[in-house]
């Protein structure tokens, strides 16, 4: 029936598509390799379920005996709107999916490939179950549904832009300029209504200076040990390392560019695309906590846009995909955010059962042992490329290795998804073992590195819970820092002397 040609073509496309991701299913491999040692339960019965579905859509398509026309008298059957209705949703989905990344098949072009194609199928099919005017009608209020949702998605986009505030840099950094909050927190060591403010350039501190090549302009960049997001302005340790280093160098500015969860990786994202814009003269590190999560998780903890392509092209240019991926890393992927990244009620908990012992070299924990020091590598020479000194600090901790802490459950809930007993010391040796990687890779680069962890007590007079500093640890973190870069630049000279 040769006006049913259109039918049968949107089956094939369905066809098309079920087999691409048969091929992704097929070539893939799972974590648990029940299925003949290759495929989990889920992903083999995924595999088959899409190899019949594709079955289905080859008859269908071919037309044997007919088999096209009890389908197409069922969907014509349907209301007018149900085609275009099931084409704009199913796409919508495919397109949230393939963004979003649920799945890591969805990185596979095979398999978004065929997603994509089946996502529009059962839509087309229904519309092209039609005939004569009644198809040229459907086909009509489809294009109508689709105009007005592009228009509609347009309208939103410019109304928030007009509500979120315009990013200076990259948006996926979350650096927000000139934005003030008032601090309602209840945290030992931490005094109520701070304010917390950010500059021009969303960090921080104080605006850049006018004469930005007559200072000692310095940027901390670390997570959210550095953006002391609880603290008043005043009392975070980077402002309290500026106002120490201006006693000696008073033609100083240090801006505070710590993003919470931000790990070594995404600092050299930070770096190369930030910095190039500000240039300045000093970047000072403050690292090691956030590399932790191949430690505690089989999956490395890792889950974030990847620098390039079209989903961070996307990323960059619209608020709409920007309010649906952090909406997904919140409600999804329970990623914390500020007013819940700690707990006000940390508690020391005994631990309820033994944990399995460590290995002598932690390292062995890790399924790639150097990556660490390869990442800390990556960063000290992006940093010399752009002509900006690095220098390193290591992580103090609340936790330590000793029988007292040997005894304590691990807390620190900013890194659930660990299932193993895990106890404070352990935890505290597992940073240690970083912190001596950046102490070695730095001496190896010739880098400036100072061990501010041996500096700090494990006292919760410093701490507030088992990473993140009271007013006092801040204090004590940035005039100690202070007190490092003051002799660090009296002997190799202030960078910007060196011209």
């Amino acid at each position: 029936m040769k006006k049913m040609w259109l039918f049968r073509a949107a089956s094939g496309a369905g066809a098309a598509g079920a087999l691409l991701i048969s091929y992704a299913l097929l070539t893939s491999c799972s974590v648990n390799e029940t299925v003949l040692g290759r495929w989990s339960v889920l992903l083999a019965v995924m595999t088959v379920a899409f190899i019949l579905l594709a079955g289905v859509f080859i008859v269908t398509a071919a037309g044997f005996r007919g088999a096209y026309r009890p389908l197409s008298g069922y969907l014509r059957r349907l209301p007018d709107i149900t085609g275009p209705l099931l084409s704009v949703i199913l796409l919508a989905v495919a397109f949230s999916f393939w963004f979003l990344e649920v799945s890591p098949l969805f990185s596979r072009m095979s398999f978004f490939s065929g997603v994509f194609l089946v996502s529009l199928v059962p839509g087309f099919m229904c519309i092209f179950s039609r005939t004569g005017s009644e198809l040229s009608s459907v086909i009509t209020g489809g294009l109508v549904m689709l105009i007005s949702l592009i228009l509609a998605v347009a309208v939103f986009e410019v109304l928030l832009r007009q509500i979120m505030p315009e990013h200076i840099f990259n948006p996926r950094f979350g650096l927000r300029p000139c934005a003030r909050y008032e601090l309602e927190v209840d945290l030992p060591g931490i005094t109520p209504g701070g304010v917390l403010s950010t500059n021009i350039w969303g960090f921080r501190g104080e605006d850049p200076p006018e004469n930005w090549n007559e200072m000692l302009t310095i940027v901390t960049v670390g997570g959210s040990t550095t953006a002391n997001y609880y603290l008043d302005d005043s009392r975070t340790w980077s402002h309290v390392m500026q106002q120490e280093l201006r006693k000696t160098f008073s033609d100083t500015w240090v801006g505070n560019a710590g993003i919470p969860r931000h790990s070594t990786d995404t600092h050299l994202l930070l770096i190369r695309e930030v910095m190039p814009e500000i240039n300045p003269d000093v970047i000072v590190f403050l690292v090691g906590v956030n590399d932790m999560a191949p430690f505690l998780r089989p999956d490395g903890g890792e889950n974030r846009l990847p620098d390039s392509g079209p989903r961070e092209w996307l990323f960059r240019n619209s608020s709409v995909v920007q309010m649906l991926y952090r909406a997904k890393k919140v409600y999804l992927d329970g990623v914390p955010v500020v007013s819940t990244a700690v707990d006000p009620e940390f508690r020391e908990v005994p631990m309820t059962e033994p944990e399995e012992r460590l290995p002598d070299d932690l390292h062995d924990l890790l399924e790639d042992p150097g990556f660490y020091r390869e990442r800390i590598r990556r960063l000290i020479r992006e940093c010399r490329s752009q002509g900006i000194e690095p220098v390193f600090f290591t992580q103090p901790l609340l936790y330590e290795n000793t029988e007292y802490w040997q005894g304590i459950e691990e807390c620190a809930r900013f890194f659930s998804g660990t299932s193993q007993p895990l106890s404070a010391a352990s935890f505290s040796l597992m940073l240690e073992t970083l912190n001596d990687d950046l102490v070695q890779v730095c001496t190896e680069e010739h880098a400036a590195v100072f061990d501010l962890a041996s500096e700090i007590p494990h006292s919760r007079d410093m701490f507030y819970d088992a990473m993140h500093m009271t007013e006092q640890g801040a204090a004590l973190v940035g005039r100690t820092a202070a007190g490092y870069l003051t002799s660090y630049f009296m002997e190799a000279g202030i960078p910007w002397q060196e011209d």
